[in-house]
Parts: structure tokens; C-alpha cells; sequence
């Protein structure tokens, strides 16, 4: 194909490459817009969620997948005897651990983990923090967040100590009713922020790479293709000389 002064002629090897490349690149760039309109689905629900007002927790028993990110409200008392630290979470860059507490429901023979926010790693990982809360009954608000439904570990097995709190890496509700000795309902309930018997609260909703972070990611992949389209235009253009016109102009002089 001639345009010009230029000639197109594409060979073989970069043209199966380019046929190949080409559409992977594009692909990607396509999953990665799906997976952002996935993830702000979740953020814009979990918005939704958190601006409807707070329900009695046994209303939402047994908690579905709606139940996820609801403003709830509970009666019952702590088991301070006997708290989890959460290992391996981040607060503005700080390694800390986030205080799963035994929160027995009043009236109803059921306990479930209230997440009562995030302490620091002290000087030494021997030293566990000290997690004070409140005797007795109490009426909290909170919000719902389902424990996830695959576990990953980086350790291939968990020993519990023998005093408490004890540490753990996950949210394994059947490994920690063997921890703590009962059932525990299939859910934790995050403590509400202006509760006075938590710590530090940033609750955010669990989605992984945020849905900008994804579409950033697309733009990636869709200029590497426009990229290699440019490239291989330009490895398969050679110029010719004058056009025609031009060559018939000079012949005549």
C-alpha cells in the first residue's frame, strides 16, 4: 500500500506478532475495565449500606450476603478473658493488629466477634498489647463485614498459645471456635467509631485494588497497544522518493 512518497509493506513475523500482541493488549485493557465497574459496585453499595439507618442485629440473623456493610445494633457483654489480635494490619504504614473480641448476645445463647479497631505492634512481638473494655452489659452499634470466604496464609500452620489474647492470622471462624471453645456466629461485627470502648477505627470497604487503581491499569494496557500499532506501522513504512507528480516534473526539466 502506497500513501505518498511511503510505502506500507508489511513482512510476515511482525505481522503474526502484531496479530497476536495486539488483541492480548487490548484484552487486558477491556478485564481491567470490567473489574473496575466490579469493585465500584461494591464501593457504591457499600455506600448505599452505610447510609441506611442502624437495625437490631437479630433482624439480619442469619446474615446473608445483603447483610454485608449494615449499620446494626446489639445487646450483650464482652469476654475480655479471652481476645484475638489480628495479625499483620496496617495503619498508616504502622504494623499493628486489629482486637477481635467475644461478644456474647443478650438473650439469645449466640457469641460473635466485634472487631474493636487497630493497636500497634509494641517494641517486641513478645509483649502483647493491653486491650481494656467494658464489664457487664452494653448496647453497641456496628457494622457488618462477613469473614471472607477463602482463607490465605502465609504461615502453613498456626499454634495457639497458651495464654491470651492469642494472635491469628485470619478470620477462620471453625479454627477460632476451637481457639475460644464454642460456636461463634458466621459474622463480625465492626465497631462503631464514635464507641468510647474501641481503638483505632478506619473501617473501609474490603475490595482489594480500588477501582481507580483499575481503570489507571487499563489506560496502561491500551497505550501499550496503540504503542505497538505505531510501532509496527513505522517498522513496515519505508519512503520511496517524490510522488509520481513530482518525478514526472523533474523528467520534463
Amino acid at each position: 500500500m502506497r500513501i505518498g512518497s511511503f510505502e506500507f509493506r508489511p513482512s510476515l513475523w511482525p505481522t503474526l506478532a502484531t496479530l497476536i500482541l495486539l488483541p492480548f493488549l487490548a484484552g487486558l485493557g477491556v478485564w481491567q475495565l470490567e473489574r473496575a465497574g466490579w469493585k465500584q459496585d461494591i464501593v457504591d453499595r457499600h455506600a448505599a449500606r452505610a447510609r441506611q439507618p442502624a437495625v437490631e442485629l437479630q433482624s439480619l440473623l442469619p446474615a446473608g450476603p445483603d447483610s454485608q456493610y449494615r449499620a446494626v445494633m446489639a445487646s450483650g457483654h464482652y469476654d475480655l478473658d479471652r481476645q484475638l489480635l489480628l495479625d499483620k494490619r496496617l495503619h498508616q504504614g504502622r504494623a499493628g493488629y486489629h482486637v477481635l473480641t467475644p461478644f456474647r448476645l443478650a438473650g439469645r445463647d449466640a457469641t460473635l466477634l466485634v472487631n474493636r479497631g487497630w493497636v500497634p505492634v509494641g517494641a517486641s512481638r513478645a509483649v502483647l498489647p493491653e486491650l481494656p473494655g467494658p464489664a457487664g452489659e452494653i448496647r453497641l452499634t456496628a457494622r457488618v463485614a462477613l469473614p471472607p470466604e477463602e482463607i490465605f496464609r502465609l504461615d502453613s500452620a498456626e499454634e495457639a498459645g497458651s495464654g491470651w489474647p492469642q494472635v491469628v492470622q485470619a478470620i477462620d471462624i471453625p479454627a477460632l471456635e476451637q481457639r475460644l471453645g464454642h460456636a461463634l456466629l458466621p459474622l463480625v461485627l465492626q465497631l462503631d467509631a464514635d464507641d468510647a470502648h474501641g481503638f483505632v477505627r478506619d473501617w473501609k470497604a474490603v475490595y482489594g485494588i480500588p477501582p481507580d487503581k483499575h481503570r489507571a491499569y487499563a489506560m496502561q494496557w491500551f497505550t501499550l497497544a496503540v504503542v505497538l500499532a505505531i510501532i509496527y506501522i513505522g517498522v513496515n513504512t519505508r519512503r520511496t522518493g517524490r510522488s509520481g507528480t513530482g518525478d514526472e516534473e523533474t523528467h520534463n526539466e
